[in-house]
């Protein structure tokens, strides 16, 4: 059985890059360990294929330890939407990042949402990660806007 109670957790940021710009950096889960601070490092299990049922693995810091979390990129609509969910594990995120055009001249408005399963003993340890989220989630997107804004991508 699986808990999905608590719904999505949901920021949006304004970045002055393109969508194009935006969209190539949080497609690629190497640069991750940049605007997230738990993730050690992520890459795709092929780089080659990217894309809809493209596989990937991260190692993030969580509770103290690192663990590993494979993951599945679920959309993939180049300058617009992002999307990945974890297959594995007693808590699965499940991560959708939308893209616009800003409301500004010029520049991308980024929606990110994250809802997380909990499975087994995961129902109560996805209370921690809900809540955990939402502190660390404006930080996060400052972080990616700082990022993005301030370097060559």
């Amino acid at each position: 059985m699986t808990d999905t109670r608590g719904k999505n957790i949901d920021g949006v940021v304004e970045i002055a890059r393109s969508p194009r710009e935006v969209f190539g950096y949080i497609a690629d889960p190497a640069r991750l360990p940049e605007w997230q601070p738990d993730v050690v490092r992520a890459a795709f299990d092929e780089p080659a294929a990217v894309g809809v049922g493209a596989r990937g693995r991260e190692v993030r810091h969580v509770m103290g330890s690192d663990r590993s979390i494979s993951w599945e990129v679920t959309d993939y609509s180049p300058d617009q939407r992002y999307a990945v969910r974890g297959v594995d594990g007693p808590v699965r995120a499940h991560v959708t990042m939308d893209l616009s055009p800003s409301t500004r001249a010029t520049g991308t408005r980024l929606r990110y949402g994250i809802a997380f399963e909990g499975h087994g003993i995961g129902r109560l340890i996805a209370t921690f990660a809900r809540n955990g989220a939402r502190k660390d989630l404006p930080a996060m997107l400052d972080s990616l806007k700082r990022r993005l804004e301030e370097a060559s991508v």
